[in-house]
């Protein structure tokens, strides 16, 4: 019983290998740089729906605010 106690439970590789590659950064292509029309199309449209969201609830209290001050 004169074992030794292994207290890690690491592997032992045959040799250390970079896993890095040759080329670290590569520019996108021009097909990877264009926007689908979709996807502009429903950005834009959520864009506006926030817009009019919100200028009608400014509208409100505004209103609110107004008639409380000068009365109805």
């Amino acid at each position: 019983m004169k074992e030794t106690a292994s207290h890690s439970n690491t592997p032992v590789f045959a040799k250390n290998e970079s896993n890095t590659k040759p080329v670290l950064y590569q520019h996108p292509t021009a097909e990877e740089m264009q926007t689908s029309r979709l996807a502009i199309i429903w950005a834009n449209a959520k864009d506006f729906a926030i817009f009019i969201a919100t200028a009608l609830v400014l509208w409100f209290i505004i209103t609110f605010v107004l008639v409380g001050l000068f009365g109805g």
